[in-house]
């Protein structure tokens, strides 16, 4: 799944209400799942780019996926 795909699902369960997102906790753990696989591969490949301009496109991805993988994590906790 691509990483913008990713990105709004995570978006579309945080603004989702209580109820919806308490049934939906383990899709939001699956992705947040597929969040950390993605931000692991995208630090392995900003470590072995030497373009300049790849890896600030890439740095800035993964700075993405960190903070939306962050907030999600901090709904998942708000749930239990």
């Amino acid at each position: 799944m691509k990483t913008p795909k990713l990105l709004k699902r995570v978006q579309e369960y945080l603004d989702a209400d209580e109820l919806k997102q308490c049934k939906r906790k383990d899709c939001i753990k699956e992705v947040l799942h597929k969040l950390k696989k993605k931000q692991r591969m995208l630090k392995s490949r900003l470590a072995k780019e030497k373009d300049e301009k790849e890896r600030k496109r890439i740095q800035k991805t993964l700075d993405i996926v960190y903070v939306q993988r962050k907030k999600g994590l901090k709904v998942l906790k708000n749930l239990k």
